[in-house]
C-alpha cells in the first residue's frame, strides 16, 4: 500500500462504482481496482447502477459512456452530479484518452486491450 501524503487523497481506501455494460472488460476493471485495494460495485447497465447508487456512498463513478446512449447516460450524471455535487465522476471512452474527468464530447465505441485498461488505471491511481 502507498503511503498518503498531506497534498494527496487516499484512493486506496475509496469506493468505486463501475458501470460497465461488457462483462469481460468489467471484470478486468473491477479486479485492477480490487487489486490495489479499491473497493468496487460493478453495475451492467445504468439501470442496475441507479439501484446501487446512493447518494455520497462513492468517491468515483466510473463511467464506460461508449456503451451507453448519450443521453441516457448524460441524464444519469446530471443526477447524480445534483444529488451528490462531491462525487467524482471518470468516464472511460477509449482511445486515444482512456479517461475523461469531463464529460466527453465524442464519445466513440473502440475497444480497448484489458492490459491497456490496467496501465491507464495505475498511471490515473498515482495521479490521483
Amino acid at each position: 500500500m502507498v503511503p498518503q501524503s498531506a497534498n494527496r487523497p487516499n484512493v486506496y481506501s475509496k469506493k468505486v462504482l463501475l458501470i460497465d455494460r461488457n462483462q469481460p472488460t468489467r471484470d478486468v476493471r473491477a479486479s485492477v481496482l480490487r487489486s490495489r485495494g479499491i473497493e468496487v460495485q460493478a453495475a451492467d447497465s445504468l439501470h442496475a447502477a441507479r439501484f446501487l447508487w446512493q447518494p455520497n456512498l462513492f468517491h468515483f463513478i466510473l463511467l464506460d459512456v461508449r456503451r451507453h446512449l448519450p443521453g441516457e447516460a448524460l441524464e444519469f450524471y446530471e443526477r447524480v452530479r445534483t444529488a451528490s455535487p462531491k462525487e467524482h465522476f471518470v468516464f472511460l471512452v477509449g482511445p486515444p484518452a482512456y479517461l475523461s474527468l469531463t464529460w466527453p464530447d465524442d464519445v466513440t465505441a473502440t475497444e480497448k486491450e484489458p492490459q491497456q485498461w490496467a496501465e491507464t488505471i495505475k498511471r490515473f491511481l498515482a495521479a490521483a
